[in-house]
C-alpha cells in the first residue's frame, strides 16, 4: 500500500513539474523566450496594464493578451515577428466587446533596405541604409460594437485604404434599392409633361 501511495506520490509530482511555466525567461544571447509577463505602469494619466503572450527570439509571437489591473481584458492581438499581423479584439474598459478584425504587415521591424541619397549641396549620390521601424494595416473587415446598445457596423479595408462593401463584394452590407411606387403611381412632377394645357 505504501509503495502505490509513493507511485502515485512520484507522478503527481512528475506532472507538476511539467506542468509549470517558466515565465520570462533570456536564451545565452540574451533575448526574450517563452511565455512573459510584462507589466505597463501609468503613463501621463493612462492606466497601466499587463502584456501577456509569447516571445520567440526577442520579438512578440502570437496572441497577446492586454488586461487591466483589475483583470478585465483589454485586447487580444496577433504578433508575427513583433509586428500586429492577424486578426485581433479590442474591448471597452467594461468587458465589451469594441472592435475585431485583421492586420497584414506592410513592413517588418527591423527590416534593412538601402536607398540612394543626393546631396543637395554636391549633388553626390551616396547609398544610404535605412531599417523599417514595422507598420501594420487594417485589412479585409472590422466589427465596431456600440458600447451601449452592443450594435455592430462594418467598416472595409484594403491594406488600409476605406473601401465600399461593393468594392469588398460583401452583397449583404449593400443598401436595397428604393421600393418602386405601389400601382404604378407616379408622383406629380412625373406626370406633368402628359397634362393638357390650357389654350388661351
Amino acid at each position: 500500500m505504501q509503495q502505490l501511495f509513493l507511485c502515485i506520490l512520484l507522478q503527481l509530482l512528475v506532472v507538476t513539474g511539467i506542468c509549470q511555466v517558466k515565465n520570462n525567461q533570456r536564451d545565452a544571447q540574451r533575448r526574450k523566450q517563452g511565455h512573459w509577463i510584462e507589466e505597463v505602469g501609468e503613463v501621463r494619466g493612462e492606466p497601466g496594464y499587463v502584456w501577456e503572450g509569447n516571445y520567440r527570439n526577442d520579438r512578440k509571437d502570437g496572441v497577446w493578451k492586454k488586461t487591466s489591473p483589475m483583470g478585465t481584458v483589454l485586447a487580444e492581438e496577433t504578433f508575427k515577428n513583433n509586428v500586429l499581423d492577424g486578426y485581433c479584439t479590442y474591448y471597452y474598459p467594461n468587458g465589451k466587446r469594441s472592435e475585431e478584425g485583421t492586420y497584414i504587415t506592410t513592413e517588418i521591424a527591423g527590416q534593412r533596405d538601402t536607398i540612394m541619397v543626393i546631396d543637395p549641396v554636391t549633388n553626390v549620390e551616396t547609398p544610404t541604409e535605412i531599417v523599417r521601424l514595422g507598420n501594420s494595416v487594417r485589412h479585409g473587415v472590422w466589427k465596431l460594437y456600440d458600447e451601449e446598445t452592443g450594435k455592430m457596423v462594418k467598416e472595409y479595408y484594403n491594406r488600409g485604404d476605406v473601401i465600399s462593401a461593393a468594392d469588398y463584394g460583401d452583397t449583404t452590407a449593400v443598401a436595397p434599392k428604393a421600393p418602386a411606387q405601389p400601382g404604378g403611381m407616379k408622383l406629380p412632377h412625373e406626370a406633368a409633361g402628359k397634362h393638357n394645357r390650357k389654350k388661351e
